[in-house]
């Protein structure tokens, strides 16, 4: 996938590799696991609006921008835009850490979590566990791996268009998914709003 002599020694060559293929896998897993749910019609009101797809090509494009970037004709090599060797590793733990976050995420919410913005009348309103202080964790969770992987790369351009587009993207889907939450489930979504943070605790 990458050269190794992109990576201060073998250790990290392999360790990114792997973190990057456990990313494509958890990411596959979640697919399976949510398929059954994203086809249920019965009592279930779609609002996705596209923002599925738009996730989707997100997390592709940003993969293939962190590897095309640092290439022969990518602009990080051309212009000399390389982070230092030091970051390669941070950026690793950050590639796990977002794959652990999503998958926590996606587990606690069981039946309620799917690719495509929908309710249901059976739906309740998860707000205990990871989700307690923030409302999309899963999607922090991924924005922590495509970062990760541009940062594992030390590639500034790389890092800086990954962190952009990952922005743009989850702001239209979370607003998109919490103003069909506010709809289904009203005051007791606005409440939740109140003391929770969208993506970051804290933070934002």
């Amino acid at each position: 996938m990458c050269d190794r002599w992109k990576f201060p020694d073998s250790a990290s060559f392999y360790m990114y590799h792997i973190a990057l293929l456990l990313m494509i896998a958890a990411e596959a897993f979640i697919v399976i696991y949510t398929q059954p749910k994203d086809r249920r019609t019965d009592k279930t009101n779609k609002r996705d609006k596209g923002t599925k797809w738009l996730l989707i090509i997100n997390f592709y494009a940003c993969i293939y921008l962190s590897f095309f970037m640092v290439g022969q004709k990518g602009l990080d090599s051309v212009l000399n835009t390389k982070l230092p060797v030091m970051v390669t590793y941070p950026g690793i733990i950050l590639m796990l850490a977002g794959i652990i976050i999503r998958l926590w995420a996606v587990l606690t919410l069981k039946r309620s979590f799917t690719l495509s913005v929908q309710t249901s009348k059976e739906q309740h309103l998860i707000t205990t566990g990871i989700y307690k202080k923030v409302r999309n964790p899963a999607y922090t969770g991924s924005m922590c791996s495509l970062v990760g992987t541009a940062l594992g790369l030390r590639g500034g351009i790389s890092l800086a268009m990954v962190l952009i587009f990952s922005i743009i993207c989850y702001s239209a889907r979370i607003y998109v998914e919490e103003k069909a939450l506010r709809n289904h489930f009203g005051n007791e979504f606005t409440e939740y709003e109140k003391r929770t943070y969208r993506l970051i605790p804290y933070v934002w």
